[in-house]
């Protein structure tokens, strides 16, 4: 890590309150608040110790003299939010971010996992890296499901040691973007069903401009800029929903971004296949006219498509035919921002972000928010014991709390993340994450960060994809 990243790095995790803090085996009640999970909606207290959700009880009756009582009241009590997309910076772009600060910003998000993406340098695609991503994850603000990658080098050649990674807990292959190879990808599919393995595309069709800086069409033909036509993507999605249906394997299709894409997913689903797919928070927001001005934080990753695009990824998410909301989070240095638009790296820093322009959109049902956020998540990823899961006596104590009616501004609030290149500094929000518990641990407290999750190398070891 280079002495300028370590300095960052320094700058971006503030020091912690001088807050009293539950104990390890201090009970910690979250108060009043309106719980919501798969088994509908009440008022309760929420009892937490040693990890876990010890009581469920009606609002009033958990208060003891023992307890650090944290008032809920006027919010919502959800399971932790589980994100199916995160570049945690390292190794290999620690300038931009590194998993501490990664792992921080993700918690102050409402995160208590984050599947790390392995398009690292080098890319996790041996033990050896997987170690790695470990040993730096262990005693994060939230944790760390690895993923790795599809093929050797990440170079799409030949597939990478699927079975060994999944001996170690990896379940989710991706290289981050599309497989131009199909018998490549079916052999993927193949090699990863009897493992319990989920590959996952971006769908893009790179003779169809599928690196172009920003969609094709009216808005890149007044800019003079190339663009990406939708039928990069759905060309793409339309093969690789082929493959998973001549494989029988679990294919998810990343962060997609044209209305023809979602049809194409939904009779998938229709059909028994078992197909998935997200989009990424941004993509429900902005539309390729945001991007008019040049501006290049608005340069993304698939780039933004036609308000009609946008219309038909927000009916995806409402009606379930989007599994996944993604903060997408790709931490970009700021010189490889400061450059013309169509030669700017694509990325957006989102963990931050995500949740509140979910469960803040007037577009979005609270309960399609939450299924997008943690619930469906979490079961694609299957790790519903590190977030999305019940809320329930028994169960592991990953919890989020946010107001609804709270708005904020990144610049206002500060950021602990070291990525920089968002369009959101000034925006206002509307939702606000107030507080998320950690393995039973008290990691944001009223917006802000508090305290480490302590070691959480247990949950992110083995035993964890």
């Amino acid at each position: 890590m280079t002495r300028l990243a370590q300095n960052r790095r320094r700058e971006a995790v503030p020091e912690m309150a001088d807050q009293q803090l539950p104990a390890a085996r201090e009970p910690l009640v979250l108060a009043g608040g309106e719980i919501i999970d798969r088994a509908g909606r009440r008022h309760a207290d929420i009892t937490v110790l040693d990890g876990e959700i010890t009581a469920v009880d009606p609002p009033g009756t958990s208060r003891n003299g023992s307890a650090h009582i944290l008032d809920a009241r006027g919010c919502v009590v959800a399971s932790g939010l589980v994100d199916l997309f995160g570049r945690l910076g390292e190794p290999g772009n620690e300038e931009a971010e590194t998993v501490a600060t990664a792992t921080a910003a993700a918690a102050l998000g409402g995160f208590t996992a984050v599947l790390a993406q392995p398009d690292t340098d080098p890319p996790l695609d041996r033990l050896g890296q997987l170690a790695e991503l470990r040993r730096n994850a262990a005693g994060g603000c939230c944790v760390v499901i690895a993923a790795a990658t599809i093929t050797a080098d990440r170079a799409g050649k030949r597939l990478s040691p699927m079975a060994e990674l999944a001996d170690a807990g990896v379940r989710w292959f991706t290289d981050v973007g599309p497989l131009a190879d199909t018998g490549l990808l079916r052999r993927a599919l193949q090699y990863a069903g009897p493992l319990g393995g989920t590959v996952s595309v971006r769908p893009a069709t790179a003779d169809l401009g599928g690196t172009a800086a920003m969609a094709e069409g009216a808005v890149s033909a007044r800019m003079g800029l190339a663009g990406e036509p939708a039928a990069s993507e759905e060309l793409a999605a339309g093969a690789a929903i082929g493959t998973a249906r001549l494989t029988g394997g679990r294919l998810h299709l990343d962060r997609i971004s044209a209305a023809r894409t979602v049809e194409l997913v939904a009779a998938a689903k229709a059909e028994g296949l078992d197909v998935s797919a997200s989009v990424a928070a941004e993509h429900l927001l902005f539309t390729d006219a945001d991007a008019d001005g040049y501006d290049t934080l608005m340069r993304a990753d698939p780039p933004y498509r036609t308000a009609a695009d946008r219309t038909a990824l927000l009916a995806g998410v409402n009606d379930r035919t989007i599994d996944a909301v993604v903060s997408g989070h790709s931490p970009v240095p700021p010189q490889a921002k400061d450059l013309p638009f169509d030669e700017a790296l694509p990325g957006v820093a989102a963990l931050e972000t995500c949740a509140a322009i979910v469960l803040g959109h007037p577009d979005i049902s609270l309960e399609a928010a939450l299924d997008a956020l943690a619930w469906r998540p979490a079961e694609l990823a299957g790790v519903t014991h590190l977030g999305g899961g019940a809320i329930e006596p028994g169960q592991p104590a990953n919890l989020v709390v946010f107001d609804l009616d709270r708005p904020w501004t990144l610049a206002e609030r500060g950021s602990v993340s070291m990525a920089r290149n968002t369009p959101h500094r000034h925006r206002e929000m509307s939702a606000m994450v107030t507080a998320t518990v950690v393995d039973g641990r008290l990691v944001v407290a009223d917006g802000a960060l508090r305290s480490a999750a302590g070691t959480v190398a247990a949950l992110a070891a083995g035993t964890t994809p």
